[in-house]
């Protein structure tokens, strides 16, 4: 029995230092490349369970999803003249895990290289375009000029034509500058041009154009970068405060005429409303004396007519106002024998 416990627990403990370095697992978010002494034998680029030769195969795994890099701020010169301080970041997937492993090694150098080329392309970008535009709406069309510009690598013709399939190989980019002195963006060369750099690559020198090569990332790098953004846009520290001081002088005489323009839109609307309310006034003034003339008019027609149907009733009545007035037990009155007031005092038929 213990005859057969130590070569069991040998080949455990074999097996225990061999099936770990025989099999490997790859994860979904992975990728994965082989070297045998250094040197390259395959990648694995789909999940599941890989075999190796033990100890003398290596597996180096890298990262499938997106990565970010924070790219170092930078003081970039607009169009205008300006400086901006620019911070940015940018995101990066790696999609040839071999390409990246013999020219970057890991994500450390890879996260360096992404920053200095995203930092290189903002530069040339934001030296074309206006300090508005950086800071406004249009920031949006930029960065996708920035991102497209940053998967491109400039290289010379040699390199070109060592490395890559001619002028004709998709990942190689072509561009012209009709007037290198200008601020206008280079084109794409046209067929025709591609041709003739293609037979000689000084076709194009004696028409005043620039000529240059780029090569995509992807090729050079393994990797795409799938996006870059400005995460912040602000002056440099010396001018910032004078900047703000700006900014509040122009805010101070927009409030000013705004609040001029509501001084005189308020007085506007009061005399409006005065007019209006003087209007009303003397309409009703008007008609209120209108109606009271037209009751005068129709009270005197109404006494009128009442006199004419009974003349001494209405006497005999103002007589009795009369002495309502003026009559009272304190008043001593003297009236002429003659005087119509003694009329009904002396006989209330009122007769002579």
């Amino acid at each position: 029995m213990a005859r057969l416990t130590i070569p069991v627990i040998v080949v455990i403990i074999a097996a225990l230092i061999v099936i770990p370095q025989t099999l490997f697992v790859v994860d979904e978010t992975q990728l994965a490349i082989v070297t045998r002494f250094g040197e390259f034998k395959r990648e694995h680029t789909s999940p599941g369970l890989q075999v190796k030769t033990p100890f003398a195969e290596q597996v180096t795994l890298f990262d499938k999803r997106l990565q970010r890099v924070d790219v170092a701020p930078a003081s970039l010169l607009t169009s205008d003249k300006r400086n901006l301080v620019i911070d940015s970041y940018a995101r990066y997937r790696i999609v040839d895990p071999l390409i990246f492993f013999k020219n970057l090694r890991n994500e450390v150098s890879a996260n360096s290289r992404v920053g200095d080329i995203v930092n290189s392309q903002l530069r040339q970008e934001v030296a074309q375009d206006l300090q508005d535009e950086v800071i406004s709406e249009t920031r949006e069309n930029i960065m996708d000029r920035v991102t497209a510009s940053s998967n491109l690598i400039e290289i010379s013709r040699s390199d070109l034509l060592r490395d890559y399939d001619g002028l004709t190989d998709p990942f190689i980019t072509v561009r012209v500058d009709d007037d290198p002195d200008d601020e206008i963006r280079a084109r794409l060369a046209t067929d025709q041009e591609i041709q003739a750099l293609t037979a000689d690559g000084n076709a194009l020198d004696g028409q005043g154009l620039e000529v240059a090569y780029f090569a995509s990332i992807r090729k050079a790098l393994g990797i795409v970068i799938v996006d870059v953004r400005i995460k912040r846009a602000d002056f440099p520290p010396d001018i910032e405060s004078s900047v703000f001081s700006r900014m509040e002088a122009e805010r101070e005489r927009i409030a000013s005429g705004l609040r001029a323009e509501g001084a005189q839109r308020d007085a506007e609307i009061r005399a409006e409303v005065d007019r209006r309310v003087n209007i009303i006034l003397e309409t009703a003034q008007g008609t209120s004396e209108l109606l009271r003339g037209e009751a005068e008019q129709q009270a005197i027609t109404i006494l009128a007519q009442a006199l004419e149907k009974n003349p001494d009733f209405y006497a005999f009545r103002r007589s009795l106002e009369a002495y309502k007035a003026f009559m009272d037990s304190q008043t001593t009155v003297i009236l002429d024998p003659e005087s119509d007031l003694l009329q009904f005092l002396d006989d209330p038929n009122g007769g002579p």
